[in-house]
């Protein structure tokens, strides 16, 4: 699976588990906070798959830090303004990981296709 579709895939995931778990209403039960858990892991993997998918260069080096910084920065995003017990929080944000990474499967649907220049053919 190419990198970019199973990036989608992940933000796509996590997303419906962040929906499921503002559903759930957290609480002291374990599923909602496992939900949270696993929900976090697949978007933070998915927004440093996509990071490292921005550099074009072979560097395995700077695709793993532009990975790291791309996951450190979701996170922070998503952390920054958390109020106090608020699980329709993580429900929003899953909501707005659900939307991306479905519309970037749907973009991708027809295969990869790489955009061209004036001179490629």
């Amino acid at each position: 699976m190419p990198p970019a579709k199973l990036s989608a895939s992940l933000a796509l995931l996590g997303g419906v588990l962040w929906i499921l778990h503002a559903l759930l209403g957290g609480g002291s039960d374990p599923l909602p906070g496992t939900l949270h858990f696993l929900g976090l892991a697949l978007v933070l993997a998915a927004a440093g798959l996509f990071g490292s998918g921005l550099v074009k260069s072979d560097a395995v080096g700077m695709r793993v830090l532009v990975g790291l910084a791309s996951a450190l920065l979701a996170l922070s995003v998503v952390e920054a303004f958390r109020p106090p017990d608020s699980p329709w929080y993580d429900g929003g944000w899953g909501i707005v990981a659900a939307l991306l990474g479905g519309i970037a499967l749907v973009r991708r649907r027809g295969g990869d296709r790489t955009s061209g220049g004036a001179h490629s053919r």
